[in-house]
């Protein structure tokens, strides 16, 4: 009989997770909570050589992931180019990736609306109870239901997520609505521009329908990092309808006199193509910042892994690949017969990374922090982010000894 494995939460990480299981020749099943189709809202995605790799292990797709930026600039009020770093990265859109991994995954062993409410283990199996009554008994359960998840406390209840002290707007825009001057360098380049206590950065995703990658129907994504104080993300997290949310707000709920206020300060601190970009967003996000560092993935016969472990600050680019590397190596530690012997060794490693990349993230959106009057503020040298910003792994551990104290 095949082992079995029971994984809760359907977006990237249960993914990879139920690809790279299924390939061992597990039985998996994965269980999201929510109802209906998974939705990035227009969410980018750096990508690396090793993702690509993750991704086609899991899907045999070859195909290129996303459209390619060959270099990495800032710019000037006026739209300059003040700065530039060569750096080739390919950028990708949440949707577009989702869709490739899940694409992969048989409809019957995808569950929409399935919501795991509690964990037992007994004897030899691990027991997932959904809302719905049901339990469903197998040899693992892997916890892959990001940095909201309430099931991460059945393997440790010391780890909670951590308000950074800033929030990114962020959104995306269709080439074909921009204008072509403004295009020259949004097309092109992944850019920064650095603001006083601030970041902002753009790239180039993949678009929606047919030919995504092509020029003019790709979209154009962006994000910029705003201080806030716990004052001001209440303020931010307070509702059209005047209902107080906590760590994030739909979309339709954001009040207008915030978003206009985003306009003006668009308009004075700004590059002309950014400026533009933000303006012509049809509904900017709220992205609260939180990071999660978690010291145990596993109890047993029930792990965590991806966002539900470690929550990394988007500054390190790392969410997806992270996900992927858990997934691939946890089925690298499932050959045999001992495998729960072996999953003490998939954690250690996982668990040192982790906190690598969590400690890292944290370093790299240091002066992005709301600051109280006695905070004085060193801005960091725009090449040093157009260096350091997303990229990969390896790239990371070529300089290791930059980031080497920030593990321990």
């Amino acid at each position: 009989m095949k082992p079995t494995a029971t994984i809760i939460g359907g977006s990237m990480a249960g993914l990879f997770a139920a690809n790279a299981l299924t390939q061992k020749g597990w039985d998996v099943s994965i269980h999201e909570k929510v109802p209906v189709p998974l939705s990035g809202r227009g969410a980018g995605i750096a990508t690396y050589d090793d993702l690509a790799e993750f991704v086609f292990k899991a899907t045999n797709n070859n195909n290129v992931l996303g459209t390619t930026a060959r270099s990495r600039v800032s710019l000037d009020l006026d739209g300059n180019i003040n700065a530039s770093y060569d750096y080739p990265q390919i950028y990708t859109s949440w949707q577009y990736l989702f869709s490739v991994l899940r694409d992969n995954i048989d409809d019957r062993n995808y569950y929409m609306g399935d919501d795991c409410v509690d964990i037992k283990q007994v004897n030899d199996k691990a027991i997932a109870v959904f809302d719905c009554g049901k339990e469903k008994k197998s040899d693992l359960i892997i916890i892959a239901n990001g940095i909201k998840s309430e099931l991460r406390s059945y393997v440790d209840n010391t780890a909670n997520p951590r308000y950074a002290g800033y929030v990114g707007w962020r959104g995306v825009v269709n080439e074909n609505q921009l204008s072509a001057k403004s295009l020259e360098i949004l097309s092109n380049y992944f850019i920064v521009v650095l603001p006083y206590n601030q970041q902002i950065a753009s790239y180039p995703i993949a678009g929606e329908g047919k030919d995504p990658f092509k020029k003019g129907n790709r979209r154009i994504n962006w994000i910029w990092y705003k201080p806030a104080s716990d004052k001001d993300l209440k303020s931010l997290l307070l509702g059209k309808s005047g209902e107080q949310y906590n760590d994030g707000i739909p979309p339709n709920e954001i009040r207008m006199d915030i978003v206009q206020d985003l306009y003006e300060e668009a308009n004075s601190k700004l590059p002309p193509q950014l400026k533009e970009l933000v303006e012509k967003t049809n509904q900017p996000l709220i992205q609260p910042i939180f990071d999660l560092e978690s010291q145990r993935m596993r109890n047993n016969r029930v792990l965590t892994i991806g966002d539900a472990a470690f929550t990394a600050r988007p500054h390190v680019g790392m969410g997806v690949t992270k996900a992927a590397k858990d997934a691939f190596t946890l089925s690298e530690h499932l050959d045999h017969n001992n495998y729960l012997e072996n999953l003490n060794s998939w954690e250690n490693s996982r668990l040192s990374e982790g906190k690598f990349i969590v400690n890292r993230s944290r370093y790299l959106g240091k002066y992005l922090c709301s600051l109280t009057e006695n905070d004085s503020l060193q801005m960091p040298n725009v090449i040093d982010v157009l260096k350091d910003t997303a990229i990969s792994l390896n790239d990371i551990n070529s300089n290791i000894n930059n980031y080497g104290a920030l593990n321990g």
